[in-house]
């Protein structure tokens, strides 16, 4: 008889005080056909976080320039002139690197969408269509592909439950593969082993309790990140927006203030901030909004620091202090964004969010081999 094979017969003929239990076991089928329906996905989701977690950093080595200090007075000129520029209308800015010294501007002109990436003074970089999958791009579509495949709302929400039974799966796991008093050191140490099934076995437990629980608390915030909207409505930890401005929004030229105006206006609210995103007026939000990120705050890449400035006459609506304490609920869902990204804990927390990545691609892997090859162990004849 084959050792595999013997591993296996000996697992069946074990006395019955040494049985799992029958919750055991049920649990360990329930955990294996879960896995086995879900791993494509799943494996998707893990491989797309690791090719993102450091996408700022990995976009902006291929754009050549100098790193310059930003100056707001220097990028508020360039986007005035941006936005008085024939045919052209600017939906955002958003910083495109950690240190807040180079900024993407989302634009469309001649009904082609375009993104712009400036240093701190407004000075070009580069000058992408989106439409193509160069200059970057292509982290913008791992990004959509990993947060809603591609598919809005729905793709979120599906993606959402996904992460809730990944993490009702990796707690059965965890269950399964917890060892008894006493045995943990023994647990946490590599398998040893000549044949495929106790090795398999023996590696798919150890590095499941290696890192089970981080990947567990990652997991919870993503699937809960799925459902931000409705969970700050349910909670009622919405942030709070203005009301409809005393000036009446037009959007014709001479009625709404130069986007500079809107910049220094919010970053003379928050002395010391640094720019994080800027969106301009719409027709349902006739105001300016202005997200910073002040000394202070949880760290993450765009901070949530926000001032809203009415468009009409540049006075300031609403403000809305990250550094301050909203209520547990928004504080809550204000930290599941860096926590299951990594960036509350800065690079060091987003090392181990690529680790978390790896490990939970390597498990799935090794599930399924662990599942093929005692599948075709079982169909084989025991030899004598």
């Amino acid at each position: 008889m084959s050792l595999n094979k013997r591993y296996l017969t000996q697992k069946r003929q074990t006395p019955p005080q040494y049985h799992r239990t029958v919750d055991d076991m049920q649990i360990k089928i329930i955990h294996r056909y879960i896995s086995l329906i879900f791993a494509t996905l799943w494996a998707f989701q893990a491989l797309t976080g690791c090719l993102i977690v450091f996408r700022w950093e990995l976009d902006d080595a291929g754009v050549p320039g100098k790193h310059v200090t930003f100056d707001r007075h220097a990028m508020g000129a360039r986007l005035d002139a941006l936005v008085s520029e024939p045919d052209t209308q600017v939906s955002s800015v958003w910083a495109a690197t950690g240190r807040g010294d180079r900024f993407d501007i989302f634009y469309s002109r001649a009904g082609q969408d375009r993104t712009l990436r400036v240093d701190g003074h407004g000075k070009t970089l580069r000058d992408r269509n989106n439409a193509t999958l160069s200059d970057g791009n292509i982290y913008d579509r791992l990004s959509d592909l990993h947060m809603a495949l591609m598919l809005g709302d729905a793709g979120r929400a599906f993606l959402g439950f996904s992460g809730l039974l990944l993490l009702s799966n990796l707690a059965l796991g965890l269950k399964l593969a917890w060892p008894r008093a006493g045995q943990w050191m023994k647990a946490l140490r590599a398998p040893k082993g000549k044949t495929a099934m106790p090795l398999l076995y023996g590696w798919h437990r150890t590095l499941g309790l290696w890192l089970c629980v981080p990947a567990i608390l990652t997991v919870t915030a993503g699937a809960l990140l799925a459902f931000d909207d409705g969970l700050a409505s349910l909670l009622k930890a919405d942030i709070p927006q203005p009301q409809t401005p005393r000036t009446v929004f037009e959007d014709k030229v001479g009625r709404v203030i130069a986007p500079s105006q809107a910049l220094n206006a919010a970053l003379d609210t928050y002395p010391g901030a640094t720019l994080s995103g800027f969106s301009t007026p719409k027709d349902k939000a006739p105001w300016y909004r202005v997200r910073l990120r002040a000394a202070g705050e949880m760290p993450r890449i765009w901070g949530m620091t926000t001032v809203y400035i009415d468009a009409g006459d540049g006075h300031v609506l609403n403000t809305y202090d990250a550094r301050q304490t909203h209520g547990p609920a928004r504080m809550l869902l204000d930290t599941l964004y860096p926590l299951h990204t990594g960036q509350i804990g800065g690079v060091a927390g987003r090392i181990v969010q690529l680790l978390i990545g790896l490990w939970l691609t390597s498990m799935i892997g090794l599930g399924i081999s662990l599942w093929w090859t005692r599948k075709r162990l079982m169909k084989q004849p025991i030899k004598q």
